[in-house]
């Protein structure tokens, strides 16, 4: 006798289901999720801060080359011991690798990457490709550690959203399960990077997700906790930023200065988010028309433009990297009030050299760079009047610069603490940060994140997606239209239509599809009242022209259904007239009252132990 053997019946896929239901519905299973969030994020941060090192170390001798260099000195490789000309070729040979990289593979890892992660939350449910994470941080490590002047916080936000919202899809959770785990990775990547556990958990929630709850706060603690574990295990417990100094702000009296600090940082950092985007743009038209000419691939525009950033960074290797070191010797008093200027400025113009040829790497990082330079040459400016430490003024100028460009005052006080350690300065740098963000809104109205999404045309907030319909357009509330009429049936057949389907109007159609008007039962009452005979084709009726695009906003469509009476809208095709779809106010209520539903139903899910255990007897007492 043979026996074979039977796969077993239960499709893999349930099992998953029934652990995803599990994970989603219990908060235990949850945060543990979360935590395994963390401490994956935690040693992809410590994988890229090597990757980093590793490859700065492979092209120029050192793990950070401006720990060596001044202003006027570029030493020699070190170990190849190559003269300083090969600053040159360091960026075009990094973005030789990246730039294909990036277009290949992931597109979306060009840039500074937390806008993506924004859009991916607001539009997306969260739904990240996994190959991302890969990509960002090779793509990432290349850039800067090749020379690019950008900052790691950014790619390592956008790698700990990939690696969540993988985690989140492989295993089958809904969409707000997702959500949280890009938002609890997002927040783990800034705690690694920066030693800023809180401060990871409170950027999560005012800049990716924009709203507070206390139970996505509490995941995403536990994900940055769990990061930072990993990251100090490797990189110890000190400061990012370690002044080995503990620095006070002396009297309170200071605080006019502070606020003074406050409003030139806070216009320092929106100054480089317009930057920022003016190069990019003047890089675009300028490759654009390179390529009209050499007809080059687009891969290839970081390569060329990293030429001029070689160049740029011969000419001044302070700006090699993210510069750490040199912003540390900026806030203790290494540099002159015209030196400090001299690396505001280059910074933003090497950063947005950076990213707007097509780098990938942060902004966060260079804009902290800026509002240590600026305040440090304000402190000094002060220095005879106060007889305080410039560091005092370089660190508000942190916090500002960065609240100036992200508009995210949280934030902004929380890492400056935590990366400096310095939490005698959260007072004056609370005040600091609140200026910043109070000029920033008043001259624009996107922040450095945002505003790469509103020139694509992708507005992430409006006060209309917080109503019952939201940004809802036509094509969103259509259905099938019920039945298709065309202008040469008869009207007895459209009555028996509406007698079978219940429905009292529908749209008109010619033999090519174009929408010709809409028949009511209205309409053939009073044509029966005339004396109409109902063997006469629908054409002979006085149809009525209400129809809408697929583009039209909701408003529209409901104002429609309100004024008018009707039962029924056509949607059509903004340029071929045809018919698309059909809108009833049956529809449009039956929508409401899902939403209303699934709100309550979550309502109701979101128990306790306590409550589940009060349920439980409270049902064994009445029985």
């Amino acid at each position: 006798m043979t026996f074979r053997f039977q796969p077993n019946s239960q499709p893999t896929h349930s099992r998953i289901d029934t652990i995803a239901h599990a994970v989603s519905h219990h908060r235990t299973l949850f945060a543990l999720v979360c935590a395994i969030v963390g401490i994956v994020v935690g040693c992809a941060a410590v994988l890229f801060n090597y990757a980093i090192a590793g490859w700065s170390y492979l092209t120029t001798g050192y793990m950070d080359y401006t720990a060596v260099a001044t202003a006027s000195y570029r030493p020699p490789h070190g170990f190849l011991h190559f003269a300083p000309w090969f600053l040159i070729i360091v960026p075009v040979i990094s973005a030789l690798i990246y730039g294909p990289m990036i277009h290949r593979h992931a597109p979306s890892a060009k840039g500074h990457g937390i806008p993506e992660v924004m859009l991916a939350v607001k539009r997306k449910g969260g739904r990240i490709p996994g190959v991302v994470a890969l990509v960002k941080i090779l793509a990432s490590a290349l850039t800067i550690g090749g020379g690019g002047s950008a900052g790691r916080e950014g790619p390592i936000v956008q790698v700990g959203a990939a690696l969540g919202s993988m985690l989140g899809q492989r295993s089958h959770l809904p969409t707000g399960r997702i959500i949280i785990l890009v938002a609890a990775g997002s927040g783990a990547g800034i705690a690694a990077t920066f030693h800023a556990p809180l401060a990871g958990a409170i950027f999560a929630l005012e800049v990716i997700l924009v709203q507070f709850t206390a139970e996505a706060f509490g995941y995403i603690v536990i994900s940055s906790v769990m990061a930072s574990v990993i990251a100090h295990l490797f990189f110890g417990n000190s400061p990012l930023v370690d002044m080995r100094v503990s620095l006070d702000l002396g009297s309170e009296v200071n605080l006019v200065w502070v606020a003074l600090v406050g409003l030139l940082a806070g216009l320092a950092g929106m100054l480089f988010s317009k930057l920022l985007y003016g190069v990019e743009d003047v890089l675009d038209a300028i490759w654009a028309r390179v390529r009209s000419f050499l007809h080059l691939p687009q891969s290839l525009c970081p390569a060329f433009y990293a030429v001029f950033l070689g160049l740029a960074l011969y000419a001044f290797p302070l700006m090699y990297g993210s510069g750490y070191p040199v912003q540390l010797d900026a806030l203790t008093g290494s540099y002159t009030i015209p030196m400090l200027l001299l690396l505001m400025c280059a910074r933003m113009i090497y950063t947005s050299l950076t990213i707007g040829m097509g780098g990938s790497g942060g902004v966060f990082a260079p804009t902290l760079f800026i509002g240590a330079t600026l305040g440090s040459a304000c402190g000094q400016l002060l220095a005879p009047i106060t007889a305080i430490e410039p560091a005092v003024f370089g660190v508000i100028g942190m916090g500002a610069a960065f609240a100036g460009a992200a508009r995210a005052p949280l934030t902004a006080v929380l890492i400056i603490v935590e990366m400096t350690g310095q939490y005698a300065l959260m007072l004056p740098l609370m005040l600091a940060v609140v200026i910043a963000v109070g000029v920033s809104r008043f001259f624009t109205r996107s922040t450095i994140y945002t505003e790469k999404l509103r020139r694509r045309g992708d507005i992430l907030d409006t006060p209309v997606s917080h109503t019952v319909v939201g940004e809802r357009r036509a094509k969103d509330l259509m259905n099938p239209s019920p039945a298709r009429v065309r202008v040469q049936d008869k009207i007895s057949r459209v009555i028996s239509l509406m007698r079978e389907s219940g429905v009292q109007s529908f749209p008109v159609i010619d033999d090519g599809g174009t929408y010709v008007g809409t028949v009511s039962i209205t309409q053939i009452f009073e044509w029966r009242s005339s004396g109409g005979n109902t063997d006469s084709p629908v054409g002979d009726l006085p149809l009525t022209q209400w129809s809408v695009e697929t583009v039209e906003d909701a408003s529209v469509i409901l104002r429609m259904l309100r004024d008018r009476g009707q039962v029924g809208i056509a949607v059509v095709d903004g340029v071929s007239q045809k018919l698309t779809g059909w809108i009833r106010a049956k529809d449009v209520v039956d929508m409401l009252y899902r939403q209303q539903r699934k709100a309550i139903d979550q309502q109701r899910s979101e128990s306790s132990w306590g409550s589940r255990w009060k349920d439980k007897h409270r049902k064994g007492r009445r029985k």
